[in-house]
This record gives C-alpha cells, sequence and structure tokens, in this order.
C-alpha cells in the first residue's frame, strides 16, 4: 500500500490553495512596497530640488550683494583712477570709510540638513565652500581697510595737518586693498556652483 500515492495529491491540493490564497495578498504587499518606495523617491527628489534652489538663491544673493556694494564704492573716484593707489585714495575723499559691507547669509549653507549633502556633486560642495569661506575673509579684509586707529589719525595728521590724509591713508592700506580686490574678484568672476537660479 502507498501510504504517501493519495496524500500526495492531497498535499499538492492544500499547498496549492494556500498559494492562490495568499497570492493576492503578496501582491498587494508588492505593489504596496512598490508604491512607498517610489512616493518616498518622489520626496527626496523634491527635498533634493529645494535644497538646490535654496542654496543657488543664498549664493546668488550673496554675490548681488557683494556686486552692487562694490559697483557703489568705486563708483565714489568720480574720475575713475586707474592707479590703484590713487583709485583707493580718491574713494577714501568721497566717503569710502562710512560704507560697511552687505550682511552675507550662510543659514542655508550652516544648517543644511545631513540627507540633503547627497543633493549636490563633491565639487559643488567644494567651490560653495571656498566661495564662502572668501566672503568671511573679505569682512575679515574689508574691516581691517576701513578701520582707523587713533594712532592711524595722528598719523594722517603729521602730513599739512590731515589736508592730504586720503593720500597717506592710500599709501599705508594699499596692499590690504589689492587683498580685498582680488577676494571681490573670486567670487564675482567665478562662474556660478550651482547655475543660475531661475
Amino acid at each position: 500500500m502507498d501510504i504517501f500515492g493519495g496524500g500526495n495529491s492531497d498535499l499538492f491540493q492544500i499547498i496549492a490553495a494556500i498559494f492562490v490564497a495568499s497570492l493576492p495578498g503578496i501582491l498587494v504587499a508588492f505593489l504596496t512596497q512598490y508604491l512607498s518606495q517610489r512616493r518616498e523617491d518622489q520626496n527626496t527628489r523634491r527635498l533634493y530640488a529645494s535644497a538646490r534652489r535654496l542654496l543657488a538663491l543664498e549664493v546668488e544673493n550673496n554675490r548681488a550683494s557683494l556686486e552692487a556694494f562694490w559697483h557703489t564704492i568705486n563708483g565714489l573716484d568720480k574720475e575713475q583712477q586707474q592707479d590703484r593707489q590713487q583709485h583707493l585714495a580718491a574713494m577714501a575723499d568721497s566717503g569710502f570709510l562710512g560704507y560697511t559691507l552687505p550682511h552675507w547669509s550662510f543659514t542655508r549653507w550652516q544648517r543644511m540638513e545631513p540627507e540633503t549633502y547627497a543633493a549636490f556633486a563633491e565639487k559643488e560642495i567644494v567651490v560653495i565652500d571656498q566661495m564662502n569661506r572668501t566672503l568671511e575673509s573679505l569682512t575679515d579684509l574689508y574691516t581691517e581697510l576701513v578701520t582707523l586707529t587713533p594712532d592711524d589719525k595722528k598719523e594722517f595728521e603729521k602730513n599739512m595737518g590731515g589736508r592730504f590724509w586720503m593720500n597717506d591713508f592710500a599709501f599705508y592700506r594699499i596692499s590690504t586693498f589689492e587683498k580685498v580686490v582680488a577676494a571681490v574678484d573670486q567670487v564675482l568672476s567665478a562662474p556660478h556652483p550651482l547655475g543660475t537660479p531661475r
């Protein structure tokens, strides 16, 4: 007597019935997983696009502020002297020392969520970091350029009672001004690291 003969057929039918009964559940589980993953991917793409857009705007606003400021202070030299030291003296004579740099915004860069770093290529991150560091150093250089200590003022007074203080100022600060010019050129001449925001 074959103890497995009739039982095999029954067992196969039971397994087939269980499989057929569970198939819709398996398909629903796969479909749910697929839709959930798709929704998560869409949310990630939106998050990345938003992070890129916001950071691009921050970079562009900083650059636009610097460009407007730079145009304004250079416009103080009405004759647009070609010699940089004479140019600095003319700007100083026209009130350049009373101008303050714009406030740079690094909020979006500094508070970026760790998961959004994947939205940027490594080269983009390096360029943005370098640009922001240049803007920070520009703030220090510009402060050094326009800050006059009591000793500075006393020194400038020595030459004909201070009548030509702007020439003395330019003579002593030209090297710092050259560094400011280089920093400004570095920021303004670089292509936008994330493309021009729309």
